[in-house]
């Protein structure tokens, strides 16, 4: 079944977090096209009432004014400029983001801000954002987890159904650590 994408502005941008170690969340999209077996966000859609199983992933909520939003979030008097962790939620690399590019506005305005983030993701599609991720790191803390739990193939293709290869996120690893 294609992936249905639903154009939606958002109120707010960060999100306050509890018992991790970071205060705030960002999550451009609501939904994440990987389908990874084994996400503990599918307990959250569960207790919501929303699609948690095979359906997981097929809408996602594109929040379309998410960057400017964080940008008007960011400069107000009583920001403390704290870690922001992106991708909390759901990937701001998945697929979505080669089309929006709304997690390379977000970068840029937490560059702008002097703003310290760090970014989750199973995308290879980051290695597009080297150039911001620089500048942004010149600036205040940036920092990037990439997740890649099996090389096995037969597990790969079996529990996480939409997600770039593991290879290819090696080689977006290499990139990341060479620049």
């Amino acid at each position: 079944m294609p992936t249905e994408y639903r154009e939606e502005p958002c109120r707010a941008a960060l999100n306050r977090v509890t018992g991790m170690d970071f205060g705030w969340s960002l999550n451009p999209y609501m939904g994440c096209e990987h389908q990874c077996t084994f996400c503990y966000v599918r307990a959250f859609e569960r207790r919501a009432d929303r699609p948690w199983d095979a359906r997981y992933g097929q809408s996602i909520r594109v929040k379309v004014n998410v960057a400017e939003v964080l940008a008007r979030e960011l400069a107000r008097p009583s920001w403390k400029r704290e870690m922001v962790a992106v991708g909390a939620a759901t990937d701001p690399y998945q697929p979505a983001e080669g089309r929006y590019r709304l997690t390379r506005r977000c970068l840029q305005a937490f560059a702008a801000a002097r703003n310290p983030f760090s970014l989750i993701t199973r995308g290879p599609l980051i290695v597009r954002d080297i150039d911001v991720l620089q500048g942004a790191s010149h600036r205040a803390e940036v920092g990037v987890t990439f997740s890649i739990p099996t090389l096995d193939q037969e597990v790969w293709s079996r529990t996480e159904i939409g997600t770039a290869h593991p290879r290819q996120r090696l080689r977006a690893v290499r990139m990341l650590v060479e620049a």
